[in-house]
């Protein structure tokens, strides 16, 4: 059986789409998924882009962001 390729759909980001979230440069996601310190979040490799499920990702800033009226 040939294997299928993920649907993809809005509900997957790409890195650049990440990074601008945290101000920083897609490769800085990248190694920080590959470091371990960016956990609990699905990834899908396709055609050699890297993307993030935004569910998981939304639930990631949510656990580990401090809200900007936390911050004195």
């Amino acid at each position: 059986m040939p294997y299928a390729k993920p649907v993809l759909s809005p509900d997957w980001m790409r890195l650049r789409e990440v990074a601008q979230q945290l101000g920083c440069a897609p490769q800085t996601i990248r190694n920080r998924i590959k470091s371990g310190k960016i956990v609990g979040v699905r990834v899908l490799q396709l055609d050699g882009v890297t993307r993030v499920h935004r569910a998981d990702w939304t639930r990631y800033m949510d656990q580990h962001l401090v809200p900007p009226e936390k911050v004195a």
